[in-house]
């Protein structure tokens, strides 16, 4: 069986590692940051027969693309998918539950414990017939610095196990949560958490008596309680069902004298094998499948408590700066040697059932003819079948900083299992009699591991087989990943470079790797394009394919040419020609504000493509005020983030679909300014931000309902845009003061709220400032008068244009506006300046699909009517439909259609 694995993404602005483990019959794809899923489309790889994902670390920097991974995957019919991460990943994922959902997909997740007892032979994480993967949880600790010996070879670091007193609560200081005793059960004990099949949701019987109770609040949950309510919530999110129908069924309550702390056994997918004491939510697996288009499918009866606060993850490590990791050790299958037919024939074997025995591995007696008698003979396997080939290895190491080194090391020195992978002395490492070949290592450093002597001599106890590719931002260039919309961006930035902007890039590293005494041979930088053949042996090269399609990095290293088409150069030589006559005529139009950014970090478009806008298929926006600081209205995953969260100071959510918030945890983890995120009460409760006070450098919360044009002194009371509930952070003056307070970080004189018509709470903003620009934002709205009620008069209206004009039908039955149903809104607030229009779907109306947004000025709106022929010239020749349209076929809608 023929195996490779390759790097999908490596280190850059825009992305974070991942690797691909690929078989004919399967892949395992390890982290998913942002841009994964368009990642796999610039590249031309697919993500069909994904098996598994797993995660090195629980954090939005490794996970912030599983939403849309998943939401693809599911519609690309791949209705089973386990994923694997260190502890906190079922949170990561159980907080998404109000806007990730796929009824015909089955998820299950499995949670690594940090601290597992010592083991000679420890059991992998994950196993099939393809390969047997192995966590090696890594925590950091404090050491001195270690400096090799003058001519010496560098010593390893070494670790004494974790003593038990040295199990500290991990601090929730930095988070503004409440912080948790944490339960007296062992971190590594398993919940019994039910069975997902045939639809039925088995509850683990003490949770069930917590459900039961009156009051009942998740946040409340601890220990294994609040880890089996967090599989609950998963389950529910994706039964592995298509619900048309829902049949509830719900056995009796169990009695407290059966319940006495004793689980039920646990099956091998994680679930109870007993139906005994256990509420069971039956669905019919046979109804017929659902569009997901349709919002109002019918799903079984929610978990209690499902949109409320889940509870605080609570687990016990030793204090520190640093995340702890978790690296991953891959076994690949092991295979027969080749069986000499000849040497079978010379030894008299007949052909058929006997010869396969031998293949196996059997030894064989038979009958042979010698000269005129007949006598047995014995032929053991080894005779006529080469040595097997040995099972060739992968490893896949996290180590965010050097206080992470010593228990890394420690873990390969100490367990008997994993020094068949690595030595101690290599100089011993040929005269060994290896069961394994490692023959990749995947190195994701932080800032001085490379460096750090104990860590060299760490790499080169694996050997001289083994290939290293090292991801570190000191010792790898800045490449740009999305090639192909950066080099339609090159062509624009000819016609101009301040609003056609090139994406943040570097062809050379800080450091000069080659430079580093002591690295063992074969280290290289990671790249996107490297391609290693685990079987036939070949070692790691670049991917022609994805070579191919790189057009941008031939022309910037002066391999190639910049070329335009006689219409591109004559539509750019007018184009520059009509802004200078503007310019030279004194007709410049005069607008307050003339310095302030409007910028779409993408505007939408339902399919993932290497081409579409420059971040992805990003809905957010970004309003840049010099001198203030930065607002972004709605926060979609895939968004430059070092662009956009410079100076940011405000998030505006408009409403809960995945695509307006899925970036917003990954805004809030970066951010080092007070940052204040005004959405819905529901938005700010799902998302774990650390709601903070504002002195404190935190999060801090601002309510949409409180800013509403008609809200006086309290929330609205009735009906659909009533807050409800009762929680100390939902004090309405409070979120008035942040707001107060935010406008004066800003130069805001105000910012108010409207509800705008959707097919869920969704709110429009006016933002006015002091200087007297001001800014109007739909969200997502079929037509609607709301807007007027604050947006009059205003500089620049952003309004979403989902769908084309003839499509007045579907935008009405979908909640969404045409084109010319925005501008006709735009037209409808008295002397509105300018008109942006976002959220367009390529699928439906003809917008280039390499056009990046351009970075507009409110003083330089008015460029853009000199410059629309460029950008058609520029689609027509840069585009290539065949090989996009190859590669779309299969990626159907990777956005939130509730």
């Amino acid at each position: 069986m023929n195996w490779s694995t390759s790097v999908l993404t490596t280190i850059s602005s825009d992305t974070e590692p991942s690797i691909i483990v690929t078989f004919d019959n399967a892949k395992y794809i390890f982290n998913t940051s942002e841009n994964t899923t368009r990642s796999f489309l610039q590249s031309g790889r697919t993500w069909r027969k994904a098996k598994a994902l797993f995660f090195t670390q629980a954090r939005v920097e490794k996970t912030s693309g599983l939403v849309g991974l998943i939401m693809t995957f599911a519609d690309a019919t791949i209705s089973d998918l386990q994923l694997i991460g260190p502890q906190g990943l079922n949170h990561i994922l159980a907080s998404m539950r109000l806007f990730t959902f796929r009824d015909s997909m089955k998820v299950q997740p499995s949670e690594i414990p940090w601290i597992s007892p010592p083991s000679p032979t420890p059991t992998p994480c994950y196993s099939d017939d393809n390969v047997k993967v192995y966590a090696i949880p890594v925590l950091p600790f404090p050491r001195p610095t270690i400096s090799s010996s003058e001519g010496g070879a560098a010593e390893l670091p070494s670790v004494d196990p974790l003593p038990t007193e040295a199990l500290m609560e991990t601090s929730t200081e930095g988070t503004g949560k409440r912080k948790r005793e944490h339960s007296p059960d062992s971190p590594h004990k398993k919940s019994n958490l039910g069975d997902t099949r045939l639809g039925k949701v088995h509850i683990y019987p003490p949770l069930f008596n917590e459900m039961g109770k009156p009051h009942f609040r998740p946040e409340n949950l601890e220990g294994e309680l609040a880890d089996a309510y967090r599989q609950l919530v998963i389950q529910k999110m994706f039964p592995g069902t298509n619900i048309k129908a829902v049949v509830v069924k719900e056995s009796k309550p169990p009695q407290a004298k059966k319940i006495t702390g004793k689980v039920d056994k646990v099956n091998k997918h994680g679930g109870s094998n007993s139906p005994k004491t256990s509420r069971s939510f039956a669905t019919d697996a046979n109804q017929d499948t659902k569009d997901p288009d349709d919002y109002k499918r019918s799903r079984s009866p929610l978990t209690e408590g499902f949109r409320l606060q889940l509870p605080n993850p609570s687990f016990k490590l030793p204090p520190s700066e640093t995340p702890p990791a978790v690296s991953y050790l891959i076994v690949g299958p092991q295979h027969r040697g080749k069986f000499n037919a000849a040497k079978a024939t010379e030894l008299g074997v007949p052909k058929g059932h006997i010869r396969a025995a031998l293949a196996r591995g059997e030894t064989i007696t038979f009958e042979v003819k010698v000269g005129e008698e007949i006598v047995q003979r014995t032929v053991k396997a080894e005779e006529v079948v080469a040595k097997p080939e040995l099972p060739g290895a992968v490893l896949i190491l996290d180590v965010p900083s050097n206080e992470h080194v010593p228990a890394l090391v420690a873990s390969f020195r100490d367990t008997d299992f994993y020094q068949k992978f690595w030595f101690e002395d290599p100089v011993s490492f040929e005269s060994q009699n290896r069961e394994y070949n490692t023959r990749v290592v995947y190195h994701m450093l932080g800032e001085g591991v490379l460096e750090d002597e104990g860590y060299k001599a760490f790499m080169n106890g694996f050997g001289p087989l083994a290939h290293h590719i090292i991801a570190s931002r000191e010792h790898c260039p800045d490449p740009v990943t999305f090639t192909s919309a950066a080099y339609s961006q090159l062509r624009l930035n000819k016609v101009d470079d301040k609003m056609f902007r090139m994406p943040k890039y570097s062809l050379t590293p800080k450091k000069d790797m080659s430079m580093i005494y002591g690295l063992p041979q074969n280290c290289q930088p990671m790249a996107s394009h490297l391609t290693t053949t685990m079987r036939p042996w070949a070692p790691p090269a670049a991917d022609p394919e994805v070579l191919k399609r790189d057009k941008l990095l031939p022309v910037l290293t002066e391999v190639e040419p910049l070329t335009f088409s006689d219409a591109m150069q004559a539509s750019v030589t007018e184009a520059q020609k009509d802004v200078a006559e503007v310019i030279r005529a004194g007709t410049v139009p005069v607008s307050p504000g003339a310095d302030v950014g409007i910028i779409t970090l993408g505007t939408g478009g339902s399919l993932p493509s290497k081409y579409r806008n420059g971040e992805k298929y990003s809905l957010s926006t970004l309003v840049q005020i010099p001198g203030y600081g930065n607002i972004l209205l709605d926060v979609d995953s895939g968004y430059n983030v070092w662009h956009a969260l410079r100076d940011l100071k405000c998030i505006f959510v408009s409403h809960l679909h995945a695509d307006h918030h899925m970036g917003l945890a990954a805004a809030g983890s970066t951010t080092v300014e007070p940052l204040y995120v005004v959405s819905i009460r529901v938005s700010i409760s799902v998302q774990d931000l650390g709601l903070n006070d504002p002195s404190g450098n935190g999060v801090v919360s601002v309510f949409s309902e409180s800013l509403h044009y008609k809200a006086v002194n309290q929330y609205l009371r009735n009906g659909l845009w009533q807050i409800g509930g009762d929680e100390p952070w939902l004090d309405f003056q409070k979120s008035v003061d942040n707001a107060q307070r935010m406008c004066n970080s800003l130069g805001l004189n105000s910012i108010q709220t409207v509800d705008m018509y959707h097919k869920c709470r969704c709110y429009g903003v006016s933002l006015r400032h002091r200087d007297g620009w001001s800014v109007a934002f739909s969200g997502d709205t079929a037509p609607s008068d709301n807007l007027r009620r604050i947006g009059m008069n205003t500089t620049v209206l952003i309004h979403e244009a989902t769908m084309a004009d003839e499509e007045a039908d579907v935008a009405s039955q979908k909640a969404h506006s045409t084109i010319g149903q925005a501008i006709a809104e735009g037209k409808t607030l008295d002397e509105c300046k300018n008109i942006l229009l976002t959220h367009f779907s390529a699928q439906r109306h003809p917008v280039p699909e390499n056009f990046r947004p351009p970075e507009l000025t409110i003083g330089d709106m008015w460029k853009m009517q000199f410059y629309l022929t460029c950008v058609s010239n520029n689609f027509l020749d840069t585009y290539d439909k065949s090989e996009d349209d190859a590669l779309t076929t299969a990626a159907v809608d990777n956005v939130s259609r509730v």
